[in-house]
């Protein structure tokens, strides 16, 4: 009986049938083409912008030899590749040289400095009238005097605020460290400014710090 019934139908009908299936979303053999060919779109568009200036420059050279207008092609090619393989180049020597720097400088820091050349250069840094370099100058300077007394260096990344912390259950110490961070906040990291003043007082707190440390200042010691 179906196959009767099917004979029945007009043939319009059934073409108009197949077409209304044909149209679904899954019978879209194009766009699913188009979708798996992005790529190779997108590197066509990508060549084509390489082989611009070497298309101009072919055409600059009309009226040249043939062989002439590919050599120059071709030279300039080549520089090109050749720059932009040592810019390449340059920038990963350059990230890989401050990754050395830096580990080195992790490990070997507290080795390399030396307090006493940080206090030589607060009082350097004072005579130009700059005290609030000079004030940093000497904090630094400080803190590197109690880790050489303790003979453990503070974590890499340590603030001023986690120091106070660290040293407060040691008044005179703690004291001496807040005059250094109250002074480096409002001075440094604040808009007011620093006077031959401020770096008097950071002096006097610093050689202070020194005798705590039971190491005396090597520039102008107490």
């Amino acid at each position: 009986m179906e196959r009767f019934a099917l004979a029945a139908h007009a043939p319009s009908e059934v073409r108009a049938k197949a077409a209304e299936i044909v149209a679904r979303d899954e019978y879209k053999l194009e766009a699913v083409k188009g979708d798996a060919t992005w790529h190779l779109d997108i590197l066509s568009e990508l060549i084509y912008w390489i082989l611009k200036p070497f298309r101009w420059i072919f055409s600059l050279t009309e009226g040249l030899p043939e062989a002439l207008r590919w050599v120059i092609v071709i030279v300039l090619g080549v520089l090109l590749l050749l720059i932009t393989s040592h810019i390449v180049y340059s920038i990963f020597q350059s990230l890989d040289n401050r990754k050395r720097v830096a580990s080195l400088t992790d490990k070997n820091a507290h080795r390399r400095l030396d307090p006493r050349k940080l206090e030589g250069l607060a009082d350097e840094a004072a005579a130009q009238r700059d005290f609030i370099t000079a004030v940093r100058l000497l904090f630094r300077a400080g803190v590197l005097r109690l880790e050489q007394q303790e003979n453990k260096p503070h974590r890499p990344g340590t603030t001023n605020r986690e120091l106070l912390r660290r040293y407060q259950k040691q008044p005179a110490l703690g004291d001496l460290l807040r005059l250094f961070v109250d002074m480096i906040d409002r001075k440094w990291y604040g808009d007011e400014v620093c006077t031959d003043g401020d770096y008097a007082a950071c002096r006097s707190a610093h050689d202070d710090l020194c005798r705590l440390t039971r190491r005396k200042p090597d520039v102008h010691g107490a």
